[in-house]
């Protein structure tokens, strides 16, 4: 259990004063009344037990609180992850959630809860940071200390482009009413290029997918094991596949390819709703460093298609599966027009816990570079 915080951090400079701290379990239905008023989603105990509770990697939920006269008013937790790079593996937290009360704005509770949330666990929490910020937070955490890269675009099989268009709306502040016409208009278009694509990708025959209900920890452990990323990358231990993926929200089906009877490749998907939008999201695909050949990721592709035929869009974390791949399925990058017009790859954020410029190298990779890393959409803040 990492050290209990005795002290706590008043600032006098606005009234209300304002009283910064660690995150106790009486502070949960807080933290939930809060999270409804700020995001408008009504989120329960299961789903904060699955959060953050129940996180593997740390036997307390890493968070920093805001109070005034007795009520939370703001939030910073984390999610911890292990990160490898060659042998070395670390500790590293992803804030998540950052939630501050609309009466409360604009009097810096978050730069303050960030700086206390490096001060708290500089002893005992994460060798570093990372983060995949909203345009609207990336000058705080740049004035924090945080440096931005670039990282993979994310590939979208849009087969309904009006649900698609308020899915952007919602998670990017898109107001173009001539937009979301042209989508309703393209509708029947985009119908008949998703079936011309399907007619023209076939599973390979020597490949077999089979289908999970639940995520196989010793299978999916043993192929992360088998080809792990030389970059930097989110650890696959077996704590992790009996964590990520039990959130009480998703519907979770385990996709496993195998070659000649061999395991090939897999992927870990999950179905929810997002308002009136019903989406697929590849959470996380294997082998991690792509060495499965492209009639493997085809064939395991046109099994998530196939089962997939009743939503609303499918999403996937360019990477691991070629990009000429994910094209001849449908999947199209939010990096390139038509999709730029409606969707952005958030940036990848990152700090180090330490204030050394020598921190920013590790394992002989630059921290602040993309492209030393590899990433899944298992490894985003996503709830």
């Amino acid at each position: 259990m990492m050290g209990h915080v005795t002290g706590s951090h008043r600032t006098s400079t606005h009234r209300p004063t304002y009283t910064f701290r660690r995150f106790t379990p009486e502070d949960t239905p807080g933290f939930l009344d809060l999270y409804e008023t700020v995001w408008g989603r009504t989120r329960d105990r299961d789903w904060f037990r699955w959060r953050f509770e129940a996180n593997p990697y740390l036997d307390e939920v890493p968070m920093v609180v805001a109070e005034s006269d007795g009520e939370l008013v703001g939030a910073e937790p984390c999610l911890a992850f292990r990160l490898q790079v060659g042998s070395e593996r670390v500790l590293a937290f992803q804030p998540a959630d950052w939630i501050v009360h609309p009466d409360h704005r604009r009097r810096g509770l978050m730069g303050s809860m960030a700086d206390v949330l490096l001060e708290q666990y500089a002893t005992d929490g994460p060798a570093l940071y990372f983060n995949f910020p909203s345009p609207a937070l990336v000058p705080g955490l740049q004035q924090l200390g945080w440096r931005m890269a670039s990282r993979p675009s994310t590939y979208y099989r849009v087969q309904n482009p009006s649900a698609f268009v308020e899915y952007s709306r919602r998670k990017s502040g898109l107001q173009s009413t001539a937009t979301a016409g042209l989508a309703r208009l393209s509708t029947p278009l985009a119908h008949g290029y998703v079936d011309v694509l399907d007619r023209l990708c076939h599973p390979a025959p020597e490949v077999t997918v089979d289908r999970y209900d639940s995520v196989p920890v010793d299978l999916l452990t043993a192929l992360y094991e088998r080809a792990v990323p030389d970059r930097i990358h989110v650890v696959r231990d077996a704590a992790f596949y009996r964590w990520r993926f039990e959130n009480p929200r998703w519907e979770t089906t385990t996709y496993v390819a195998r070659r000649d009877g061999e395991v090939a490749a897999a992927c870990v998907t999950c179905v929810e709703s997002d308002g009136r939008v019903r989406k697929t999201t590849l959470l996380d695909v294997l082998p991690g460093d792509g060495s499965a050949d492209a009639d493997t990721f085809t064939s395991l592709l046109c099994a998530v298609v196939t089962d997939a035929a009743d939503v609303d869009l499918l999403r996937v974390a360019a990477g691991p599966i070629p990009s000429s791949t994910l094209r001849a399925c449908g999947f199209l990058s939010n990096e390139r027009f038509p999709l730029s017009r409606l969707s952005h790859t958030p940036p990848l954020a990152v700090r180090p816990a330490s204030n050394s410029p020598t921190a920013w190298t590790w394992g002989a990779r630059d921290l602040a570079d993309g492209t030393e890393w590899t990433l899944t959409l298992a490894d985003l803040d996503i709830a």
